[in-house]
């Protein structure tokens, strides 16, 4: 039974995340760690720690949330601490150097290799996913995930490098999209586009900003770390350098050929008219509040 809990990294933004998530799981003890120890504050279930020895050696679980380029280090530094049956859990955006990690820790420890598909300001786990890469026993971790995280919903890759080429795609690829966007529209006059601006452009906006709020540690690390993202990206500018041409060219044919091969691709893959509607959703809901786009 895991009674005790320990975050690496508890001052950060996901591990404060997890540690609320886990201080409201019954009988549960979490003991936190972070280099900066200040901003940690313990409680009747809630133990800081200002050594990380001391943090895993008498936890049940040990979870690492800590920045993508200290995850191969701070696994080290866990696993040959940690007591025999104790489970250790790592949860980066990228996987190839911690996953092998994982791969080394000693056989008394359990290791499982997560990815939560989620930022810190997911109101709570319901519904929300969770990628498991299986490191030793895909059934045993898959039932480990399964009751730390009630709710959530689980999707499995079966190995790192997999899992690092499909996030280049969906974190990397996403996030230089929205980080040109942003760039772009920064040199123009904002307030005005704001004010005059419909769906599209508010939607746009919406996701070019909020991921800003992101650390630009983990912004340089998705961009940076995963291997396959620069190739990813050559290849998007390539897509974009076509569309150029067709438009500057005036090739309105080839253009709208390209619009219905698009079109008819996606409406394959999933209900356009559905999308359409869930973005107007999207909007009547940031109409409601106080923090849409206005």
């Amino acid at each position: 039974m895991i009674k005790k809990i320990a975050i690496i990294g508890a001052g950060g933004r996901m591990g404060t995340w997890f540690s609320k998530y886990f201080s409201l799981r019954k009988g549960t003890t979490l003991i936190l760690y972070d280099i900066n120890a200040y901003s940690l504050k313990g409680s009747a279930n809630t133990t800081v720690c200002e050594d990380l020895v001391h943090c895993v050696d008498r936890a049940d679980l040990v979870m690492v949330c800590v920045p993508i380029s200290e995850v191969p280090h701070i696994i080290q530094e866990c696993a040959t601490k940690m007591k025999p049956g104790a489970i250790l859990v790592e949860i980066s955006s990228i996987k190839n150097r911690s996953y092998k990690e994982l791969k080394r820790v000693p056989n008394h420890v359990k290791p499982l290799c997560i990815h939560p598909m989620f930022g810190p300001a997911a109101p709570s786990l319901n519904l929300m996913k969770i990628i498991l890469i299986p490191v030793r026993n895909a059934t045993n971790e898959l039932r480990i995930l399964k009751e730390l995280f009630e709710g959530s919903v689980v999707s499995i890759i079966h190995d790192a490098k997999t899992h690092d080429r499909i996030m280049s795609i969906i974190l990397g690829l996403t996030y230089f999209t929205n980080l040109v966007f942003a760039s772009f529209v920064s040199k123009q006059d904002y307030q005005s586009l704001k004010q005059f601006s419909g769906t599209t452009f508010r939607i746009q906006s919406l996701l070019c900003t909020s991921i800003l709020l992101d650390e630009p540690d983990l912004i340089l690390a998705l961009l940076s770390q995963n291997s396959t993202v620069q190739k990813q990206i050559r290849k998007y500018l390539f897509e974009a350098k076509k569309l150029e041409r067709l438009l500057s060219g005036h090739n309105q044919f080839k253009m709208k050929l390209t619009l219905e091969k698009l079109k008819s691709f996606y409406q394959e893959q999933q209900s356009l008219e559905l999308s359409y509607t869930q973005m107007y959703r999207i909007i009547s809901y940031l109409n409601k509040s106080d923090g849409g786009l206005n």
